[in-house]
């Protein structure tokens, strides 16, 4: 019974370390105003391209993602549309 008590105690010391850090970790970005990460998709029938590069203070870049269409076997599958994800941050 010994044992269980101090390694449900180290258990707990160290859930309380890592919650400590991840508050810490934080706040530096909060202080200085940290950009949030903008996302947003576009659906098209076919594959589109997007500008990588900096667009006034973010950098955003773009994902083409494939929208599928699959029989009720899940075996024969076919491209129905086009995701183009815009990430900015």
């Amino acid at each position: 019974m010994k044992y269980f008590t101090k390694s449900l105690s180290i258990a707990a010391t160290g859930a309380a370390l890592i919650a400590a850090g991840s508050i810490v970790s934080g706040a530096p970005a909060q202080a200085r105003g940290g950009r949030q990460i903008f996302e947003q998709d576009y659906h098209f029938s076919k594959p589109m391209h997007g500008y990588s590069g900096h667009a006034g203070n973010y950098y955003c870049d773009y994902q083409r993602l494939p929208q599928r269409k699959c029989d009720a076997n899940g075996q024969n599958c076919r491209i129905v549309g086009w995701t183009l994800r815009e990430l900015c941050q």
